[in-house]
């Protein structure tokens, strides 16, 4: 694979999760007049900076993470009268709310784009043709438009699924043109590893129109995360072999890089949607309730409007310091095991 293409599909990668979700933070804390004294994207040895109405802008060289310095947040600035904390309680929550809205919304934009590509009108276009199967045995091809089925024009995208399971095992008559513009009538004869499960080995693209690319965009967030949800609640109650920290288990900035090398090897639309998850999974964990993270910031905000009154900044200050150290152990454990795995074949990666 070219070594170039896979550097910038890796760093385009990272710049799709953290750019915008430092720019959420960022834009709504400029609207709320916080003072932002610093808005950068990745970490370490600085790249590039400028400086304008008084905020530092920067890139800098270790790219999987970045950050948004406000005012009022670090040691002997508390008191800062346009700093984070003198903001009503609503304010700040919209601030550490706007990180991962912002990963949604990518998520959303990317799935919605990805869709838009692959309109469809025509009910028997073949998607993919499974290797070895009848389908491929017989001569079908991706992008083949499937005509009728047993005499009967398509009209369905899953009516060639009903022929097949109507008749277990029985030879099915297809016909239709390929992308050449040749007609073709083959019979094919299912395969049928269990009752309704007949299949020649062919997959027919759905009719996609510009409002289903439009909504199942706008639904992507909402079905992964209901997905990420399902698979941690897996995790966590051992449904996975090897739990939280096995082969299937938790992965971090290596792991993720490693398979995004994979996917951009797959081709654009398995890069595009993978960066889409990718994005929902960044949002969604950002919103968990632990320390360091934007959840746990949210959490504090909540407990103080609770309580009516707000937490001695230095010690928020010192337990914000232990959740960040906490993280990046648990970071630099993962990342291990990410290596140990790549190494040893365990790594799950993606389908090729």
């Amino acid at each position: 694979m070219n070594v170039f293409l896979v550097i910038v599909g890796v760093a385009g990668m990272f710049l799709l999760l953290i750019a915008p979700h430092e720019a959420g933070h960022f834009a709504l804390a400029k609207l709320f007049k916080v003072r932002v004294i610093e808005f950068s994207i990745g970490a370490g040895a600085r790249l590039w900076s400028m400086t304008r109405g008084g905020t530092l802008y920067a890139v800098r060289a270790i790219p999987v993470i970045g950050y948004v310095r406000m005012g009022g947040m670090e040691a002997g600035d508390f008191e800062d009268p346009n700093g984070f904390h003198r903001k009503s309680a609503w304010q700040r929550i919209l601030i550490l709310a706007a990180g991962p809205a912002a990963n949604f919304l990518v998520a959303m934009i990317l799935v919605a784009a990805l869709g838009l590509t692959q309109l469809n009108d025509d009910p028997g276009k073949v998607a993919r043709v499974v290797p070895g199967s009848p389908a491929a045995a017989a001569g079908f091809q991706a992008g083949d438009r499937l005509r009728t089925v047993e005499g009967r024009p398509i009209t369905a995208p899953d009516q060639l699924r009903k022929v097949e399971n109507a008749a277990p095992g029985a030879a099915i008559v297809v016909s239709g043109v390929h992308t050449n513009g040749q007609p073709f009538t083959y019979i094919v004869t299912p395969q049928c590893p269990k009752p309704n499960q007949c299949q020649i080995g062919l997959s027919v693209m759905g009719v996609i129109t510009v409002k289903d690319a439009v909504l199942n965009g706008a639904a992507f967030p909402f079905v992964a995360v209901n997905n990420l949800v399902q698979g941690l609640s897996q995790l966590v109650t051992g449904q996975v072999p090897g739990g939280l920290l096995g082969p299937n288990g938790f992965t971090g900035p290596i792991g993720i890089a490693y398979v995004t090398e994979q996917s951009v090897s797959l081709g654009l639309g398995t890069y595009v949607f993978f960066v889409a998850l990718l994005s929902v999974a960044l949002g969604f964990t950002n919103l968990l309730p632990f320390l360091a993270l934007d959840g746990g910031r949210v959490v504090v905000v909540l407990i103080e409007v609770l309580r009516r009154r707000p937490f001695d900044r230095a010690s928020e200050l010192n337990f914000q310091r232990i959740g960040l150290v906490a993280l990046l152990g648990l970071a630099a454990l993962i990342s291990f095991l990410d290596i140990q795995r790549i190494a040893m074949g365990q790594f799950p990666g993606l389908e090729r």
